[in-house]
């Protein structure tokens, strides 16, 4: 195959054989745009339309990183005790379930919460609230279906995080 290849080249005129060099050096230089150049040069075109709004993106993201770090660390100074169960109780008039709150105490970095007869899915949703306004830990949770649909009866202890801003394991 190759030798008849050599002969045909050989029977080829001067002219020619510049000809087919020519064409060949063409389509090289045509699969090396396609091949390599061109597929590097459209993702950097790409790229470098993306890559600012991406650098946003992240520029947002670590601000809302800090302020979550922030907002989530430790209650405020102001927030003792007395301000958090304060706070609870408002929240608790607010969310209509004052009538079911049978107990609400402070002991020890714990308040003690027992409602009695509340509506399961109002109380569910107080609960989410309360735990993310006031940064407390839910530690104990007991809740008892009542005879009415929906009615619950509900024990809770919420703990405040630690000072220093770490979660401390127990």
């Amino acid at each position: 195959m190759l030798e008849t290849l050599l002969t045909r080249w050989q029977l080829l005129a001067a002219r020619e054989r510049r000809a087919v060099i020519g064409a060949a050096a063409l389509l090289a230089v045509v699969l090396a745009w396609l091949l390599l150049f061109e597929p590097a040069w459209v993702g950097r075109q790409r790229a470098s339309g993306e890559l600012p709004a991406l650098r946003a993106q992240l520029a947002q993201m670590e601000q809302l990183a800090g302020e979550a770090q922030r907002l989530g660390a430790v209650p405020a100074a102001g927030d003792t005790p007395q301000a958090i169960q304060s706070q609870l109780r408002e929240s608790i008039a607010s969310a209509g379930l004052a009538p079911a709150l049978a107990q609400l105490t402070h002991s020890g970095g714990l308040f003690d919460l027992r409602f009695k007869n509340v509506p399961y899915a109002a109380w569910l949703a107080w609960l989410d609230s309360a735990v993310r306004e006031t940064r407390l830990r839910v530690v104990d949770a007991a809740v008892t279906r009542e005879a009415g649909f929906g009615v619950v009866s509900a024990r809770l202890a919420l703990e405040l995080p630690p000072r220093d801003g770490r979660s401390g394991s127990r």
